[in-house]
C-alpha cells in the first residue's frame, strides 16, 4: 500500500467541524486515501458511495431521509458529484448536526463544485489530490518511506544514479496509483487507455454536446503534443476549428476535471513583460503518452525538455499550500524563466534544464535579475549533481530534477 502525505492532514481534520472535501481526477486514489484514514480513526464510521444506486437514492431524497438512518458521528461519502442536490445536504448537516463529521470525495461535476463553493462558504475545507509525487511513487516501489535531503545537500554519485534512473521510469508511465504493482508494459498501457477512454466516454459527454466531442478530442491531442506551451486561445480556435468561446468552455472542462492546470505570467512591468497568456500543464505524463500514443524510452523522445518542466511544475503544485503562489515569467523579447515561486512577497525564480554547464547562468535568470534586483536566490534543476554559484551577490542553486519539491524549503 502506498502512502500519501495528505493522510496526516486528514486524520487531524477528524476533530474539526467543517466538511472535509477531497477532490481530484479519476483514479488518483481518493477512495484509497479515505480507506487509509478509516483504518486509523478510533471511532465508528459510515461509508456511502454514490455510484451505488441505493446510496444515491437515499441522498437524492434529501437531508432528512439520510440523517434518519445514520448511526455514527463520522461519515465518508464517495463520488458525491452524482447527487445533484448534495450541496444542500452538506449545508444542512453542517448547520443542523454540528456533532457529525463529514468527509466527502468527488471527481468532476463543474456545476456541483460551483454550488459547493457558493453554499458551503466557511463550512468546508478543500483538498485537491493529484497523482503520486515522485517520493510517494518511490516509497511504494521500495516499500518504505523514501526521502532525500534539501537543495543545498550534495548527493553521492550512487544516490544520484539511483534516483535519476527511477525518475526516468516515473515519467515513462506517469504517476497514477493504479499502476502500482503492475510489471508488464502492455498491462500499464491498457490501464492508462481505459482511464482515457472512460474520461471521454463518461465525464466529457456529461459536459459537452455529442457534436462537440470530436473537436474536443482534436484540441486534447494538440494540447498533449504541446504540453507546457503558452495557451493562445485565438490560435487554438483556428487549429481546432471552433470559436474562441468554445475553446474557453473546453479549457474550463479540462481544468474542472483536474486534467490540466494553467500557470499565469508574473508581471510588474506591463510594458515589457507578458501579462495575459498562461501556460498549460497536463496532470500526468502517462495520460499524455496515451493520447499521443508514444511510449518510447525516455532518451528517444523529442519532448524530454517539456516532460522535465512538467514534472517540476507538478511536484511544486502537489506540495505547495496556500502560502505559495506560482507563475512563469516572459518578456516581450522572449526572455523567459520557467517558474516564479512567491511566498510572503519573497520571490524564487526556477529554471528547468537538461544538460547544463553549471559555470553558466541561464540567460532568462540574468534577465529576471535585471528586472528584479532584490531577488537573492534562484534554482536551476538539471541532469547533474547539486552545486552553487554566486552571481552578483545572488546564490544560484543547481540540483537534480527529482529534488523539485525541495524548492519550497528555500522560501
Amino acid at each position: 500500500m502506498y502512502q500519501r502525505f495528505q493522510t496526516e492532514n486528514l486524520l487531524r481534520e477528524v476533530q474539526n467541524k467543517y466538511i472535509s472535501v477531497l477532490i481530484g481526477s479519476r483514479q488518483v486514489g481518493k477512495s484509497t486515501l479515505f480507506s487509509i484514514v478509516q483504518k486509523q480513526v478510533q471511532q465508528p464510521f459510515s461509508v456511502y458511495n454514490l455510484e451505488n444506486p441505493l446510496h444515491l437514492e437515499l441522498f437524492n431524497r434529501g437531508y432528512t431521509s439520510f440523517i434518519q438512518q445514520l448511526h455514527s458521528k463520522l461519515v465518508f461519502i464517495d463520488e458525491f458529484q452524482y447527487c445533484p442536490n448534495i450541496a444542500s445536504v452538506f449545508k444542512a448537516m453542517y448547520d443542523l448536526q454540528p456533532d457529525i463529521k463529514v468527509f466527502a470525495s468527488g471527481s468532476s461535476s463543474l456545476e456541483i463544485m460551483s454550488h459547493l463553493k457558493e453554499s458551503l462558504a466557511g463550512r468546508k475545507k478543500e483538498t485537491i489530490l493529484y497523482p503520486l509525487s515522485f517520493f510517494e511513487y518511490l516509497s511504494a516501489e521500495l516499500k518504505t518511506i523514501a526521502q532525500t535531503d534539501g537543495i543545498e545537500s550534495v548527493s553521492s554519485i550512487d544516490e544520484w544514479e539511483f534516483y535519476t534512473n527511477r525518475f526516468q521510469n516515473f515519467l515513462h508511465f506517469g504517476a497514477l496509483p493504479g499502476l502500482y504493482g503492475m510489471t508488464e508494459e502492455l498491462e500499464k498501457r491498457e490501464y492508462l487507455f481505459e482511464i482515457y477512454k472512460t474520461y471521454i466516454a463518461k465525464d466529457i459527454k456529461s459536459f459537452l454536446r455529442e457534436e462537440s466531442i470530436l473537436s474536443f478530442n482534436k484540441m486534447l491531442t494538440w494540447l498533449a503534443m504541446n504540453n507546457t506551451s503558452q495557451l493562445n486561445k485565438h490560435s487554438l480556435s483556428k487549429i481546432v476549428g471552433v470559436s474562441s468561446r468554445q475553446i474557453d468552455r473546453y479549457i474550463e472542462v479540462l481544468e474542472g476535471t483536474f486534467v490540466m492546470a494553467s500557470l499565469p505570467p508574473f508581471s510588474k512591468n506591463k510594458s515589457k513583460e507578458i501579462t495575459k497568456m498562461p501556460k498549460f500543464y497536463f496532470y500526468d505524463q502517462g495520460i499524455i503518452n496515451t493520447i499521443i500514443q508514444d511510449f518510447r524510452p525516455f532518451h528517444l523522445r523529442p519532448d524530454v525538455g517539456s516532460q522535465k518542466e512538467a514534472f517540476v511544475f507538478w511536484e511544486l503544485k502537489k506540495y505547495a499550500d496556500i502560502r505559495y503562489a506560482m507563475y512563469y515569467w516572459r518578456t516581450s523579447d522572449s526572455q523567459e524563466v520557467d517558474f516564479i515561486l512567491v511566498k510572503d512577497r519573497l520571490i524564487l525564480p526556477i529554471e528547468v534544464k537538461s544538460q547544463w554547464d553549471i559555470k553558466k547562468i541561464p540567460p532568462g535568470l540574468k534577465a529576471f535579475f535585471s528586472f528584479y534586483p532584490e531577488v537573492e536566490r534562484a534554482i536551476v534543476f538539471y541532469d547533474g549533481l547539486e552545486d552553487q554559484l554566486l552571481y552578483e551577490n545572488k546564490t544560484i542553486f543547481f540540483a537534480p530534477h527529482y529534488k523539485a519539491s525541495k524548492a519550497l524549503e528555500l522560501l
